[in-house]
């Protein structure tokens, strides 16, 4: 059964927006295994503090593999900007 996996990140959009032009070589890998791990969907929402990413996954295990091999990536990433994300599963009913 697919799944809504929410990631919410406490940065500011224009912050996250102007490091992500700067630095898309970093993000390339963690899109990669978007699609290796077979992302459904992807919708990006945010106001002034923060996004969301709201990703649709066809399983907890795939998001569960694609976090485990993207781990030290996502990681990188949040190094960034010196916060951490935090992220929450919900099934389709």
């Amino acid at each position: 059964m697919s799944i809504m996996v929410v990631v919410r990140f406490p940065v500011p959009r224009q912050q996250l927006a102007d490091w992500a032009k700067e630095n898309i070589s970093m993000l390339a890998p963690i899109r990669a295994l978007f699609e290796k791990h077979g992302r459904i969907s992807h919708q990006v929402v945010t106001n002034e503090t923060e996004f969301l990413d709201l990703d649709v996954w066809p399983s907890r295990e795939a998001y569960a593999a694609f976090k485990a091999e993207a781990g030290a990536m996502i990681e990188a990433f949040e190094s960034a900007f010196g916060h951490r994300s935090t992220d929450a599963i919900y099934d389709f009913a």
